[in-house]
């Protein structure tokens, strides 16, 4: 398995990828489509064991007097990657279950996981089946904090035992050399195991047609229909038809843009309200960096927060080599959220993170990895608290084969 850092950039474009998809934009940047199969690359299978000490300072935490505290965390993992092709069939899975015990707050001491599939598959010559799933259960505060360029930025809150299932499916079908009918579907169910539960269901599906213009660019027209179950008698479910246009330009590898805008009508309880969204991505490969960046703004609820709102998050991020045995990265993020419809507890919230991860390889199966990074959450008066999580942490990486 790579070490954190030389993960950084595979993750990001990986987040990019989904982010494409989920916004029914093309997905041709990120993802070769090649009239005859599937692309091949060799069959990978790795196994690595980690073991890594730190700092955090979070809102979670609390000293023996009930105020704010950091704390030492001792982490404990193994990584599973497996990585298979055929002339139909591309797929990669990544699991990872980790052990994480705190210095004092033994109440978080706990066993995490974590599950990412990507999996491509030739249905017929003009047809591709792309499926994505993500997942993670966790106790451990610190999985809230995380900061990686990905469309799934989660709500800090004090509240921990939460789960997250993000799955999507896709349909591409070329009805033409120049026109591709894409259909699809998405889910996220997220649950806060608290007494009683928060459980936020929302599914997505669409319609959408992409015309091909030339060696680089195409533009896509898609149609959506979202659904928001929040299972509370106090928050009423919601739902929105949407439209958008977007255009790319870019190989299939190699740097690439995309750009997306259209309305979005939200209804709950009869009434009703129109939204602008957008979307922008970028990706710039250089010859020892990777660089990506993107901007959103979508319908969202977060079972921190329990509501629709409208989400809008930037970030960028790039990683590379440093030498021959040596990596690096660095990412940073801005977002915000508000509420719709004007029913119940207004809320505006702002956040901010960034993080800086490194490694070093030792040897062939050994490395160092450190990363330090940092979330701010910023809530207007009356809709919550101030929240920040800082953390620090070193790691030594074993692969076992």
């Amino acid at each position: 398995m790579k070490s954190r850092s030389s993960l950084f950039a595979a993750t990001g474009w990986r987040g990019l990828i989904f982010l494409l998809g989920a916004c029914g934009l093309p997905t041709t940047l990120a993802h070769a489509q090649l009239p005859g199969g599937v692309g091949r690359r060799p069959d990978d299978f790795k196994l690595s064991v980690s073991l890594g000490e730190g700092y955090t300072t979070n809102p979670g935490l609390r000293s023996d007097t009930g105020e704010l505290s950091g704390d030492s965390i001792t982490d404990l993992r193994a990584g599973l990657v497996d990585h298979k092709s055929g002339p139909r069939t591309e797929w990669s899975a990544n699991y990872e279950a980790f052990y994480a015990r705190y210095g004092s707050n033994n109440q978080f001491d706990t066993i995490n996981h974590a599950l990412n599939f990507d999996g491509r598959y030739l249905v017929t010559r003009r047809t591709h089946l792309n499926l994505f799933e993500h997942f993670f259960y966790s106790r451990n505060p610190l999985q809230t904090g995380v900061a990686a360029p990905t469309d799934e930025t989660i709500i800090l809150t004090r509240q921990t035992n939460r789960w997250r299932s993000v799955s999507d499916a896709a349909f591409d079908t070329s009805l033409s050399r120049s026109l591709t009918l894409q259909v699809g579907a998405g889910s996220r169910i997220e649950r806060l195991d608290l007494s009683p539960s928060i459980d936020i269901n929302a599914y997505a599906g669409r319609l959408g047609i992409q015309k091909q213009v030339g060696q680089k660019d195409s533009i896509s027209s898609t149609y959506s229909y979202s659904r928001f179950d929040f299972h509370s008698e106090s928050t009423p479910n919601a739902q929105a038809h949407g439209v958008d246009l977007s255009w790319s330009h870019g190989p299939p590898a190699g740097a690439g843009c995309v750009l997306s805008a259209g309305v979005s009508r939200v209804t709950r309880e009869g009434v009703s309200q129109d939204w602008l969204m957008a979307g922008a991505a970028w990706h710039h490969p250089f010859r020892r960096l990777d660089f990506v960046s993107g901007y959103r703004r979508s319908l969202d609820a977060d079972a921190g927060v329990a509501t629709v709102t409208v989400a809008q998050n930037a970030y960028a991020g790039i990683s590379g080599t440093v030498g021959r045995a040596g990596s690096l990265g660095g990412f940073g993020e801005y977002g915000t959220r508000d509420s719709v419809l004007g029913t119940g507890d207004r809320l505006e919230l702002s956040y901010t993170g960034g993080s800086i991860r490194g490694s070093i390889a030792l040897t062939p199966r050994f490395s160092v990895s450190g990363e330090a990074r940092r979330r701010k959450q910023t809530a207007s008066a009356g809709a919550g608290e101030d929240l920040t999580v800082d953390t620090l942490f070193m790691g030594l990486v074993f692969q076992v084969f």
